[in-house]
């Protein structure tokens, strides 16, 4: 059996496919590639998948280590503008297991959808939105739960253990020495605390729906962070906010943490 191959058709296809696995790396690797270079890249791709069709030399061990390793990484390089070999070989690893998915969730699509005319480009186009939002929420889940870390809390002669989120956003600061203010969930603190209520200091802040806020804050003895790789940073008196609402639709966390306090 013989079949008819044309290359303009091969070229735009893999051109396609080749700019949205550049577009995905872009994403996970957060590299600033613009879109002309990343077109250049799967430009180069393309062009070097068609040169092996039109050479006859595909299924070769010459064609394979030209497309599984060279062709591959020009593309990279060329498309993400990457220059070290470390983030390059990252990069490459990357665009094997995207190629991977997008080609099982593409025939996934494809058995589920019957689309009319020429349907590769419909099919890549859904497959390719549909791992890209899988991508998105996974990068969404991770960041989070790198910034979740385990705290520990002291005062006087009560300890607790809470999960506490690391929030870029909270500025809350003492007005008058500028000190930084963390945030815990008022049922933990009667943990901490017990019948015994600390001296409190009021804090004012500014939020949605709240212009004009008062927190009450306290002075805990110390506050020990767990990092990932098992250390621990303490913070001599740090100052603690209480509020009523919880901080955590999903109770994944008991207290925000100023990110100050990591530094």
């Amino acid at each position: 059996m013989q079949y008819e191959l044309y290359l303009d058709v091969l070229f735009l296809e893999n051109l396609l496919v080749d700019y949205l696995l550049l577009s995905l790396l872009k994403g996970i690797l957060k590299i600033p590639a613009g879109r002309l270079r990343r077109l250049l890249g799967a430009a180069l791709g393309s062009i070097g998948v068609c040169g092996l069709y039109l050479l006859a030399i595909e299924s070769t061990l010459a064609g394979r280590i030209l497309l599984y390793v060279v062709f591959s990484t020009v593309m990279v390089r060329m498309g993400l503008g990457i220059r070290d070999l470390r983030t390059c070989g990252k990069a490459v690893a990357l665009l094997y297991i995207s190629s991977f998915l997008l080609g099982g969730i593409f025939e996934w699509v494809q058995s589920l959808i019957r689309l009319p005319l020429y349907p590769f480009i419909g099919f890549t186009l859904l497959s390719y939105w549909l791992l890209s939002a899988c991508m998105e929420w996974l990068m969404g889940v991770r960041s989070r739960l790198q910034n979740v870390f385990e705290v520990e809390v002291r005062l006087g002669e009560r300890t607790i253990r809470v999960r506490g989120l690391l929030d870029t956003g909270n500025q809350l600061r003492d007005p008058i020495f500028g000190k930084p203010v963390s945030i815990l969930t008022e049922q933990r603190k009667l943990e901490l605390c017990g019948s015994k209520e600390p001296l409190y200091q009021m804090i004012p802040f500014h939020s949605i729906g709240e212009q004009n806020g008062i927190l009450p804050a306290f002075f805990a003895d110390y506050v020990s962070l767990c990092r990932e790789d098992g250390t621990k940073k303490r913070i001599e008196r740090p100052l603690i906010g209480v509020t009523k609402e919880p901080l955590s639709s999903q109770k994944d966390y008991d207290m925000i943490l100023h990110p100050d306090l990591l530094e």
